[in-house]
């Protein structure tokens, strides 16, 4: 696998095939083999014409397993993708972003407008413009409490528990992950959300006890979209063929 220098820390990345750039960006705990490649997004996206880029976060899957809650956060995942698409010669990308990557995509579409197209956000919810229960702060502190422990937590709900097993067998490292979770994640403000230009779809599960459901997120974007998964929950949509084909269609459709 392929791999490059971003502020000191070697990460891991993919290439599969030719066309306009998509860049996967996955969530926390998990890498992009985890929450995409093992589930048939590449050759969804590959069908429809773009060349797939998946980037493995810092302290994820074959990338740099670093400590520090320093090293995590927005800014320093954000400035990840830029200089992934910089060490590539790429000007400008879609994005596609999971649960913590559509926090990441989301700060990107209205920090560097000029460098991102069409994009979707999935498995994501009113959290990220700060609406209740679900916001950035809250769901993290839930992921730290079970993170925190050395053995699989089982006295918490399944759905925060589940990122310990994550986190041990597909992320790579727990106190990696832990540093993740425990680092800054601001909610993105309606007027941020509103100078985007891309065209976004935004995709929930109707049934998601992680981060909830996104209407809000989506009207607050002058061009969303939003789409919700019935009987959904917040892990189903990575693997749902018709959910990829929905985005792999949308993506299409917008450019």
């Amino acid at each position: 696998m392929p791999s490059f220098v971003s502020d000191g820390h070697t990460l891991n990345y993919e290439i599969h095939g030719t066309g306009h750039p998509v860049v996967l960006l996955h969530g926390i705990c998990v890498s992009f083999a985890g929450n995409y490649a093992a589930w048939g997004w590449i050759e969804q996206l590959s069908a429809k014409g773009f060349q797939v880029i998946g980037l493995d976060f810092r302290g994820h899957g074959g990338s740099a397993k670093i400590h520090d809650v320093a090293a995590y956060g927005t800014e320093n995942l954000a400035g990840d993708v830029l200089a992934l698409l910089d060490h590539l010669a790429i000007d400008r990308a879609c994005l596609v972003g999971y649960s913590l990557g559509s926090m990441i995509a989301l700060h990107l579409l209205h920090t560097e407008p000029q460098r991102f197209g069409p994009s979707v956000l999935i498995a994501t919810g009113d959290g990220l413009i700060g609406v209740r229960p679900y916001t950035t702060t809250e769901v993290c502190t839930k992921l730290q409490g079970a993170l925190a422990r050395p053995d699989f937590p089982a006295d918490l709900p399944s759905h925060v528990a589940a990122y310990w097993t994550f986190a041990t067998k597909v992320g790579g490292d727990r106190e990696a992950a832990l540093a993740a979770a425990s680092a800054s994640y601001p909610s993105c403000s309606s007027e941020a959300a509103a100078r985007i230009g891309a065209s976004v779809m935004v995709v929930s599960g109707e049934v998601d006890p992680v981060l909830g459901r996104g209407p809000q997120l989506a009207r607050a974007i002058p061009r969303g979209r939003y789409v919700e998964i019935a009987g959904a929950d917040h892990f189903m949509l990575a693997r749902d063929a018709t959910v990829q084909a929905t985005v792999a269609g949308f993506l299409a459709d917008s450019l």
